[in-house]
């Protein structure tokens, strides 16, 4: 789609979205619009938004994130640690999510990390977990047979959209450490 083409497109959208604040109403009005399409209207408005003064855009992030149950499924917690490109640390987050399987956690953790690093306005984000089948996934090298992990991947995937990279990193429990123990200090805040 050639630029003039998108940018109309995405005038429309959110100007219907403006006027009705609802996605329903978007998709009544241009039938055969998806979710995906409306969001990604967003944020390519957002993209050409410039940032209020004082505000830092981080090239790169470095978010290493850790989910926790305990048991398997109970009580949950997500960890997050996000270092900027010359690796200093910038931001730790630690959160009760409720009732939910490890599996579950791990995903929540991820979403959260990419949820922190538009916050951050990053232009390019590294994610890091010892979670193989997160990362395996991710990376599509492994299928999604579960709804909710199916659910939580789309949800995971239109989050990239705004960001010039997103790439998913497989690490060993050693070096996420400091999410890991965010995730489990989480649950024993209940």
């Amino acid at each position: 789609m050639k630029e003039a083409e998108l940018r109309k497109k995405t005038y429309r959208i959110l100007n219907i979205l403006a006027e009705e604040k609802s996605f329903r109403a978007v998709k009544e009005r241009l039938p055969g619009l998806a979710d995906r399409e409306i969001w990604k209207a967003i944020s390519v408005a957002a993209s050409m938004v410039k940032p209020l003064p004082g505000v830092e855009k981080y090239r790169n992030l470095r978010v290493y994130v850790d989910g926790a149950a305990e048991p398997n499924p109970g009580p949950s917690g997500i960890g997050i640690v996000i270092y900027d490109e010359k690796k200093e640390k910038i931001k730790e987050v630690k959160k009760y999510i409720g009732l939910a399987t490890n599996n579950v956690a791990e995903y929540k953790a991820l979403i959260q990390g990419l949820k922190e690093s538009k916050k951050l306005l990053a232009r390019s984000v590294s994610l890091f977990s010892d979670s193989q089948l997160l990362i395996n996934q991710l990376n599509g090298r492994f299928r999604i047979k579960d709804k909710d992990l199916r659910r939580l991947f789309q949800q995971a995937k239109n989050l990239e959209d705004g960001f010039e990279k997103v790439t998913y990193d497989l690490i060993d429990r050693n070096k996420n450490k400091l999410a890991d123990q965010l995730a489990n200090l989480a649950i024993k805040k209940v």
